[in-house]
């Protein structure tokens, strides 16, 4: 990876680290969020809490760290150099604010929330919209046409379809199919996220496993069954078709993760790095909760087959499962594989060989990384056994570990981020003296 970021073609940091500063305070503000969301987790609507909530998570903590480690991995999979620098950093601001003028209104209910709304609606379009002209006319510009470049594509076209919905569900929402909440949803999540997570995640993994001789069939195939399962989902959930067809649909969308987890688990057995540090082990973690996910997701699908109940609780874990547990786990796992060495290579790049220089894992505190790892898995279990159990204190108590995980994860940020240069003299070890011989 050391190598892979060192590319000639990677932008300019002031591009991509304020993307990583903001992603961990938003990260912060949702886990606040979340412990005051506990009681409208249990009931069986979807209040304007958290819908709140869940657009900070989204927007602000999610796409946010994605934008930006994709600017920087784009030149490494592609080859290419960013598109434009200006265009990254005109989205970043756009999306800085347009995610907390959403999140307030969905909040507050005062006069003047729907203006607010729309115009946040409105900046967050425009930021998708910048970010996908950005990131395809950099891969049409690449020779490399693989298939974890048509995923990284293919997420930012069905991100700027959701995020155009729901813009469009505020303006005119009469004019909508009756399950228009549900396509935007997982146009969101299938579409943008999990789509994009697969291309990504399918670079990174077996270059930080070191994993070689992959089968890369795969990863097509899982490219074309989520995609295509996703249209078919999506034509169904439109048409009201009957639950058996939306089973069928979410059956094949999950067909695609299970080859794209194989791919992964392969990766992880012909890994050459045995020792998980804490960046993967959080990146195994994740896997583990996509498991989750797939489950609650599955069973929502069956709709009103078990009941309003059931299949609203299914709904809740899939969403919570999904984003506080599978891309936080995986985010949190990456910042420790990818932002040291954006620092390092800004710092230390054209000092190798001349000064004594720090290693990337020498930027952060190991100890608070162990710390909000336990924090981290702790607080998931306990929030999953408040929604499950319908218990609003769990779901508390959970949210007050994510916060601690969320501040710990933070504070290691900062740090790497604020890290001054520390040069060090070489030194070099004295020749050992010829021993003398006699002559002969």
């Amino acid at each position: 990876m050391q190598a892979g970021l060192s590319t000639k073609n990677a932008p300019s940091p002031k591009v991509v680290l304020p993307h990583y500063a903001y992603a961990a305070f938003a990260f912060i503000a949702a886990s606040i969020l979340l412990y005051f969301s506990a009681n409208d987790l249990i009931s069986t609507t979807l209040s304007p809490k958290i819908l709140s909530m869940v657009h900070v998570l989204v927007l602000g903590w999610a796409s946010m760290m994605i934008f930006g480690a994709l600017y920087q991995l784009i030149p490494v999979v592609m080859e290419i150099k960013l598109y434009s620098e200006k265009l990254a950093m005109a989205s970043f601001i756009l999306l800085g604010i347009g995610t907390p003028l959403m999140a307030i209104s969905f909040w507050t209910s005062f006069i003047g929330a729907t203006i607010m709304m729309m115009t946040g609606g409105t900046l967050v379009v425009l930021s998708v919209l910048l970010f996908v002209i950005n990131t395809s006319l950099s891969a049409r510009k690449s020779d490399i046409k693989s298939i974890e470049n048509r995923f990284i594509v293919t997420s930012g076209f069905w991100l700027l379809i959701a995020v155009s919905y729901g813009l469009l569900m505020i303006i005119h929402p009469n004019i909508l199919s009756h399950n228009s909440l549900q396509i935007h949803i997982h146009l969101g999540i299938i579409g943008w996220f999990m789509t994009l997570i697969v291309g990504v995640a399918s670079v990174l993994m077996p270059m930080f496993f070191i994993s070689h001789q992959l089968n890369r069939k795969y990863l097509t195939a899982a490219y074309w069954f989520i995609n295509g399962g996703l249209l078919f989902l999506l034509v169904s959930f439109y048409l009201k078709a009957n639950t058996y067809i939306i089973v069928a649909a979410a059956t094949t969308i999950i067909v695609g993760f299970i080859l794209f987890i194989k791919y992964n688990y392969d990766a992880y057995k012909k890994r050459l790095r045995r020792k998980l540090d804490i960046g993967m082990k959080h990146s195994v973690l994740a896997f583990v909760l996509l498991f989750i996910t797939l489950t609650a997701a599955f069973i929502a699908a069956f709709g009103d087959t078990f009941g309003n109940v059931v299949m609203h609780k299914a709904m809740v874990i899939y969403g919570i499962s999904l984003f506080f547990g599978f891309i936080t786990s995986l985010i949190l796992g990456q910042m420790y594989k990818t932002l040291p060495f954006i620092i390092w290579l800004k710092l230390y790049q054209d000092k190798v060989g001349k000064f004594k220089t720090p290693l990337p894992a020498d930027m952060h505190s190991q100890k608070v990384a162990d710390l909000h790892y336990q924090s981290f898995v702790t607080a998931f279990v306990i929030l999953l056994a408040g929604l499950l159990f319908s218990s609003v204190l769990l779901i508390k108590i959970a949210a007050i570990l994510m916060l601690i995980t969320a501040l710990l994860y933070t504070y290691n940020t900062i740090k790497v981020l604020a890290h001054k240069e520390k040069l060090e003299p070489l030194v070099f070890p004295k020749p050992k003296p010829i021993p003398k011989t006699k002559a002969n």
